[in-house]
Formats: C-alpha cells, sequence, structure tokens
C-alpha cells in the first residue's frame, strides 16, 4: 500500500514516510521531533531527515515551546493545504481498496485494530503483565 501512496504523493514531492509526518503532526496539532519518532516507532534520525526536507519544502513550521531545547512543528498554511489535498488522494485509495468488502467486517475489523492500538500502548507504557 505504501507503493500506491508513493505514486499518489510523487507530484506533491512526498513520498510515504513525508506523509506519515504530515499525519501524525496534523492528529495531534503539533509535535516535537521526538514525540514524532516516538509516535511513529522510527528513530530520532531517520524523523530528522524527514523534517530537513519537509521544512525545505515550507510545509511545515516550529513554534518554540518552554523548553528552548525543542520546538513544536506545526503545519505551515501551505502545509495544511497540501495536506488536505494528499488526504483526500489517500482516502480515496483507502475507499477503492475496501469497496468490495462487507461493511460489518470493516467495522470488526476497524473495532480490533483500536483494541490492539490501546493494549499496545498500554503495554508500552508498562501496565501489562503476564
Amino acid at each position: 500500500m505504501s507503493d500506491e501512496i508513493n505514486v499518489l504523493l510523487l507530484p506533491h514531492q512526498l513520498n510515504y514516510s513525508l506523509w506519515q509526518v504530515l499525519y501524525t503532526i496534523n492528529i495531534h496539532g503539533g509535535c516535537t521531533s521526538i514525540q514524532i519518532a516516538e509516535y511513529l516507532n522510527v528513530s530520532k534520525p531517520s524523523i530528522a531527515k524527514r523534517i530537513q526536507v519537509l521544512m525545505q519544502l515550507n510545509v511545515l513550521q516550529q513554534i518554540e515551546t518552554e523548553d528552548k531545547r525543542q520546538k513544536k512543528l506545526t503545519l505551515s498554511p501551505y502545509g495544511e493545504e497540501l495536506f488536505e489535498k494528499c488526504y483526500k488522494l489517500v482516502d480515496q485509495l483507502e475507499e477503492q481498496l475496501i469497496k468490495e468488502f462487507d461493511p460489518i467486517l470493516i467495522d470488526q475489523t476497524n473495532n480490533f485494530l483500536l483494541e490492539l492500538t490501546c493494549k499496545l500502548e498500554t503495554s508500552k507504557s508498562g501496565s501489562i503483565h503476564d
């Protein structure tokens, strides 16, 4: 699926890994690079490279935080426009991929994935014991 998304995003100078960063920043209303790395479970140097590319594309902007060592990243006005365009493209792709599946099965799968994600998050914070 990431290959299909790469094809969709290429005309906008984006790829799947850059899209992940934009999506994460958008859904969280802004993040530090460390938070993005944690959310995506990706190395900090990898995120730094992605952020550098997105900054060069004028898609992100930095906001000062209380901790002067960290900057919060948000979408720039251009980044918000680009995100909306690309979100629609990705959403259409996802709709095409699932349109022939039973809606009940889709709901069950979504619910299962949400529960699994919650369990993993709880496990990550050390709250689950065997």
